[in-house]
């Protein structure tokens, strides 16, 4: 059996479950964008908030665990930063929905750019994707670039603009990425942890 030892990102992006996961989360983050645009946002700027106040003291505080662990200088900096981050997304949410726009708006893009990648990189090994499926991925990214610089709408309109586009991307990249592990399987191979293998066969006198 030959087997290609080179461990592809996007090819470990077609893992059954992963892919699962993925659609999962984004279909739920999707609808939420666009059932409660009004109020999902900011709640979205607390909780990352929360997060990184809660990851920086943990992480701080975990050093003392080790048996003589004492913090360091870039412990010392690292936890002043979780604190003033943390602080500042939930003391002044509102203030930072602009900025989540523009990183919703790059999570839209980075979704579209690895669809068209998860694409190219299998073609090494023959396999081709149909040219919808590319204009899918270009889509997404567009969309995603367009609720980055946001000219002329509401916030509202383009947080729904978001949901839509996360649920687009949950739908397309679920069919692409089951299309892609059709198409590897009858080009004669299989997917495995990562690496694409040649599949055994058995003669039968």
């Amino acid at each position: 059996m030959q087997k290609y030892k080179t461990m592809n990102l996007y090819l470990s992006s077609l893992d059954f479950g992963k892919i699962i996961l993925r659609t999962v989360l984004a279909l739920l983050i999707g609808l939420v964008f666009c059932l409660f645009p009004d109020t999902s946002a900011r709640v979205f700027v607390i909780v990352i908030g929360a997060s990184i106040l809660f990851v920086g003291i943990v992480a701080f505080l975990s050093i003392f665990t080790f048996k003589g662990g004492r913090p360091a200088a870039f412990n010392y900096l690292n936890l002043a930063v979780s604190l003033a981050v943390g602080i500042a997304l939930l003391a002044k949410p509102d203030f930072f929905i602009h900025l989540l726009m523009f990183l919703l708006g790059i999570i839209l893009a980075l979704g579209g750019i690895g669809q068209i990648a998860s694409l190219a990189s299998v073609r090494k090994w023959g396999i081709k994707a149909n040219l919808a499926e590319y204009l899918l991925g270009f889509l997404l990214l567009g969309l995603g670039i367009f609720v980055c610089f946001y000219p002329g709408f509401t916030n509202n309109t383009l947080f729904v603009l978001f949901g839509l586009g996360a649920i687009f991307y949950a739908v397309t990249n679920f069919a692409v990425l089951l299309h892609v592990r059709s198409l590897i399987r009858k080009s004669g191979k299989k997917l495995v942890n990562g690496d694409i293998e040649d599949v055994d066969y058995t003669l039968e006198n």
